[in-house]
């Protein structure tokens, strides 16, 4: 099986990353489906059928008991209706990861693209646009805006101008440990988190969770 191993570091959090290389055919045999999402499921097609069937394929393999039931919010934040556990989930080509724990949080997953240097300007601040010495570009810039989408998604309430009101933080040491400090600022108000990251296969992972919960 394609599972790619990945710590989170983080008490009470867990991350499950998945290399979508079985066909479709084979997720639908080991995924029980409700009606309505079997309905929901039969609408749809390629890619985005694969990723509807392998979010649930990796909830239900990894929640004990109840079957986890995946809804999204009017602003697309996924949610378990059924249970208390928080989740998130992100996806890239062929790459997807669902994140389940006891707090909101949010994490990303981003292919990392020389691309993002001519978007660099829309999304840093003055402080992120200083690539740190010895630090390859295009990394740190899909890093900055993949830490910002799982900032963006912890909030969850959207919204959000990601130059101004994300911010992401590394000093030298963090950096090199693979973790850093975010913050959220909405109607005046900063809410911090921890962030942490791992560099897998051409990817970068991100997530973010709660500075006080640490």
């Amino acid at each position: 099986m394609p599972a790619i191993d990945i710590e989170s570091r983080v008490k009470d959090l867990d991350l499950y990353l998945w290399d979508m290389q079985e066909s479709l055919d084979w997720f639908r045999k080991e995924t029980h489906l409700t009606m309505d999402e079997s309905n929901e499921f039969e609408t749809m097609s390629g890619k985005r059928k694969l990723e509807f069937i392998v979010q649930r394929y990796l909830l239900c393999s990894n929640i004990q008991g109840i079957k986890p039931i995946l809804m999204k919010m009017p602003n697309g934040k996924p949610y378990l209706s059924n249970r208390n556990e928080k989740i998130s989930i992100s996806h890239s080509k062929s790459m997807l990861i669902v994140s389940i724990g006891g707090m909101d949080h949010g994490v990303d997953l981003e292919w990392i693209d020389e691309r993002i240097i001519r978007l660099a300007s829309k999304f840093c601040n003055e402080a992120e646009n200083k690539i740190p010495e010895e630090i390859d570009p295009v990394f740190w810039f899909t890093l900055i805006w993949s830490c910002k989408e799982a900032l963006y998604k912890v909030d969850g309430l959207g919204q959000l101008e990601f130059r101004s009101q994300l911010a992401v933080h590394f000093t030298r040491d963090s950096f090199h440990q693979g973790w850093g400090r975010g913050k959220v600022r909405r109607n005046n108000v900063d809410v911090y988190f921890r962030l942490y990251f791992e560099k897998i296969n051409g990817f970068v992972v991100t997530w973010a969770w709660p500075l006080y919960n640490e």
